[in-house]
C-alpha cells in the first residue's frame, strides 16, 4: 500500500472477513456491492480476533441496522486500510474512532437531539466531575444497543488495537514521545442513553452532583469501558480497589473491615540451633 502508483490494484487483491459470512472472505469490490443504500462509507474494526470484534461494543448498532462490517483481524490490516485515503469513490471509516455517521433520517436526528439534550446534565458533570482529566468529552452514543458506555478514539488517534500493535513493537523505545503522545491522548465518552444504569446515574446527578456513589459508579464505567474498547488501564490499581468494593457488597462486607494481621512466630534458640545443624548436614549430603 505504500506504492501510490499501484495501490488501486493492489487494492482490489484485498480479502477481509466481515460480518456478512462467518467463514468467507470478501473483496472491497464485493462489499460495495452490499453496500446499503445512501452507505457513504465502508465501515471497518480491527480486532485480534472474530469473537472480539464481535463482542466490541462497537459494532453493535451497526449490525443491528443491517450494515456489513469489515473485521481486520491480522496485525497488518489496519496499518494497510489507514494507508488508502478511500476505494471506488467510498471512504474507510473506522467504527472504533469519531466521525461515524448512519443516515437515520430527520425523525431519528430529532430524538437523537432530543436526548443530547435530556443527558446533558449528565454528560457536563461526567467532563467537568466525575472524569474530569480523564476525557476529552461525553457524548450521547449513536453506536450502542446493548453496553452502558465505550470510549471513542479521535479520527487521528489510536484505536485501542493499534495501541496494543504500537506498545508490542520490539524496537518501541520506552519512552517515544511520538508514541506517548498517541497513547495519552484523551478520548471521547461516550453513554447509552437506554441502559438502566446510564439512565439512573442521570436520576442521581440531576439530584445531587456531590453522590458519591454517583461518581464511584462514573469512575467504574469509565474503567469497564476502556477494556472493553480495547485500551489498557492507566490506573490499575485504582480500578482493583474499585473491584474490591463491588466483592465487599456482594458478599455483605463493611468497606472499614479491615484485613487480618499476620502473626508473627518467634522461634526458641534451641529450635533455631536445630535447623542450622539439619542443613550443615543437608549440605554435606549434597556435596557428596
Amino acid at each position: 500500500m505504500e506504492d501510490p502508483s499501484n495501490r488501486t490494484r493492489l487494492a482490489k487483491l484485498l480479502r477481509f472477513f466481515t460480518s456478512n459470512d462467518p467463514e468467507k472472505q470478501s473483496t472491497l469490490a464485493e462489499y460495495i456491492e452490499r453496500m446499503k443504500e445512501k452507505q457513504d462509507s465502508i465501515f471497518y474494526i480491527a480486532g485480534t480476533s472474530r469473537k472480539e470484534i464481535e463482542s466490541s461494543p462497537f459494532v453493535e448498532r451497526l449490525l443491528k441496522k443491517g450494515y456489513e462490517v469489515l473485521y481486520l483481524t491480522e496485525p497488518v490490516d489496519e496499518y494497510c486500510i489507514q494507508a488508502m485515503p478511500d476505494f471506488d469513490g467510498k471512504k474507510f471509516q473506522n467504527i472504533a474512532k469519531e466521525g461515524l455517521k448512519l443516515d437515520d433520517g430527520e425523525k431519528a436526528k430529532e430524538q437523537y437531539e432530543a436526548l443530547q439534550k435530556t443527558f446533558e446534565p449528565l454528560t457536563n458533570w461526567l467532563k467537568e466531575t466525575a472524569l474530569k482529566d480523564k476525557i476529552e468529552k461525553a457524548v450521547v452514543s449513536q453506536r450502542l444497543t446493548k453496553s452502558p458506555s465505550a470510549l471513542v478514539a479521535s479520527a487521528y488517534g489510536w484505536s485501542g488495537n493499534m495501541e496494543r500493535i504500537m506498545k508490542s513493537q520490539a524496537y518501541a523505545k520506552a519512552h517515544d514521545p511520538t508514541q506517548d503522545f498517541y497513547a495519552n491522548q484523551k478520548k471521547t465518552f461516550e453513554i447509552n442513553p437506554r441502559h438502566p444504569v446510564v439512565k439512573e446515574l442521570l436520576r442521581r446527578v440531576e439530584s445531587n452532583k456531590d453522590d458519591e456513589n454517583a461518581i464511584y459508579t462514573a469512575q467504574l464505567l469509565f474503567d469497564t469501558a476502556t477494556l472493553r474498547s480495547g485500551f489498557a488501564l492507566q490506573d490499575q490499581i485504582g480500578f482493583a480497589e474499585r473491584i474490591e468494593q463491588v466483592l465487599r457488597k456482594n458478599v455483605d462486607l463493611s468497606m472499614d473491615e479491615q484485613v487480618e494481621e499476620e502473626q508473627e512466630i518467634e522461634e526458641s534458640p534451641e529450635e533455631e540451633t536445630e535447623k542450622s545443624e539439619t542443613a550443615e548436614v543437608e549440605e554435606e549430603h549434597s556435596e557428596l
